[in-house]
């Protein structure tokens, strides 16, 4: 309970608290420094924060915490929002149509390239470089063209998400709630952390997002400093990059973890393991419809309970067991 809670902490701090308080931070420093009525001043900012008493500190920490609290559940749609599930918004489905062609003509680039790049001369070395360019950009890419989404942080977490359960036929969206506390401490660990990761580098990227629409808008009549904006710009970019390259990381985790407790799901809900990965594949697809609660009646004779784990000493702990499914 206190690990989680501390991780809890960590990720309240990290993913919420922090680019608030940036965001907060920067926009006060303008309205100190004197935007929008007059030209910045950085002797004027200073000067607005040698007036701070502790009752004013007191009070932006506290509005802090609490625009950090009300915010903290955001996580969700906001990453949404970079991935390009517009559907919702005004123009949304259009703006998305119009943002997913690029991805498609990037599709239909990297399949070509990768078909040109079959089988080169070992000496040809930019034919071969060229593949592995396609191979990589292939590999964070839905294999449908019709799974493609507007963004690169979009595609990148589909092709990882759907490419780290479709190996054993299992829809993460129903079954990872039932692998994760399945997996081991130091697997799940490393899995919240990277997506700690990934979810501070989305939330930092949308704070310097409104710092940009905030920059522009407070400074558009100081021309000198409007640089402030394409800083803030720049830093959006860089957060941008730094989350697609956090959720490649996560993907690759994901998979390997799904990798190592697949089979622990048939335990854990005491059903017969497979004999092969064949059979486990038509039974993943089963139990994901099931979960789903899309499984037809005359289907679940298909799933078999087995006996609980057997041990020497009931009353005795530490006793020796028998995994369900092989006794």
């Amino acid at each position: 309970m206190g690990a989680f809670a501390g991780r809890l902490g960590t990720r309240f701090l990290v993913v919420t608290v922090v680019p608030n308080a940036l965001l907060l931070g920067y926009i006060s420093f303008l309205l100190a420094a004197g935007a929008p009525a007059h030209s910045p001043s950085l002797a004027r900012a200073l000067a607005a924060l040698d007036h701070l008493t502790a009752n004013r500190i007191a009070a932006v920490i506290l509005g802090l915490l609490i625009v950090s609290i009300a915010s903290h559940p955001l996580q969700v749609p906001l990453i949404q929002l970079l991935e390009g599930y517009w559907w919702g918004l005004p123009f949304g489905l259009k703006l998305a149509y119009r943002a997913t062609a690029r991805y498609r003509n990037e599709w239909n680039l990297v399949q070509s390239e990768l078909e040109a790049a079959k089988d080169p001369a070992p000496w040809d070395w930019h034919a071969r470089n060229a593949g592995r360019s396609a191979q990589f950009r292939w590999d964070w890419l839905p294999e449908v063209e019709g799974d493609l989404l507007p963004t690169a942080l979009g595609n990148t977490l589909r092709r990882g998400e759907t490419r780290a359960g479709e190996r054993y036929q299992l829809d993460l969206t129903v079954a990872l709630p039932r692998l994760t506390p399945l997996m081991a401490p130091g697997v799940l660990a490393e899995l919240s952390d990277l997506r700690n990761q990934l979810d501070a580098a989305a939330r930092l990227c949308i704070a310097a997002g409104i710092a940009t629409a905030v920059s522009v808008g407070l400074l558009i009549w100081h021309g000198p400093w409007l640089f402030l904006a394409l800083a803030t710009y720049l830093v959006t970019w860089a957060c941008y990059r730094s989350a697609v390259a956090a959720a490649r990381r996560f993907c690759i985790s994901l998979t390997a973890a799904v990798d190592l407790c697949h089979l622990q799901l048939f335990d854990a809900l005491s059903l017969e393991r497979p004999a092969d990965l064949v059979e486990e594949r038509e039974r993943n697809e089963r139990l994901s419809r099931l979960f789903r609660g899309q499984l037809a009646n005359d289907e679940m004779a298909a799933f078999r309970y087995v006996l609980p784990p057997k041990t020497d000493n009931p009353t005795a702990e530490g006793g020796t067991t028998t995994p369900p499914g092989q006794q």
